[in-house]
């Protein structure tokens, strides 16, 4: 585990920003440090270099000069651990420090990754992520919210869980 006292920027691997291209292909949390050495942004992933391909801040850090992509390899099962305990050290200014809300809240107080989600609710990762930027599937969300609202029932009631659960716990 990463030790926060001995935590030293500087001494991490790190790549310049046009060379995405070398970060490695395995788990890592990750920050941006600008020319200064401070730290902008901290995040994590399953597959760094992956990850930095379509990474929603790369254009508008790309266009400041001296940036850095600095890492840590972490095993997959502590990259939020070690992620969140690397944004409270550290402060990055990047990294929304209101708490976050809604799926991927519930998510990381349980523990889990997006991968591991998907797999737990039988979709992709892919489906998991757009939930939680509120890019597709939300709609339907939000119907079930306003019929529970409207009806004063529970999703597990709209859609029988409880009575399924019981008629297989007969059986």
């Amino acid at each position: 585990m990463l030790a926060l006292e001995n935590f030293h920027v500087l001494s991490l691997p790190c790549m310049a920003i046009e060379d995405l291209a070398k970060l490695p292909e395995t788990p890592c949390v990750y920050l941006v440090v600008n020319s200064q050495g401070k730290v902008l942004y901290v995040g994590k992933s399953e597959n760094l270099r992956k990850r930095w391909k379509s990474h929603y801040k790369l254009s508008s850090l790309i266009e400041e000069s001296g940036i850095r992509i600095s890492y840590v390899e972490v095993q997959e099962d502590l990259l939020f651990k070690v992620e969140r305990a690397l944004i409270n050290a550290l402060n990055p200014p990047l990294n929304e420090n209101e708490p976050s809300k809604g799926i991927a809240s519930l998510r990381q107080r349980v523990g889990l990754t997006q991968r591991q989600l998907a797999d737990l609710v039988g979709v992709t990762e892919t489906t998991v992520r757009n939930w939680e930027n509120n890019r597709s599937g939300v709609e339907w969300f939000e119907r079930v919210a306003k019929l529970c609202d409207s009806l004063q029932c529970t999703p597990n009631d709209l859609f029988g869980y409880q009575k399924i659960a019981e008629s297989e716990e007969k059986a």
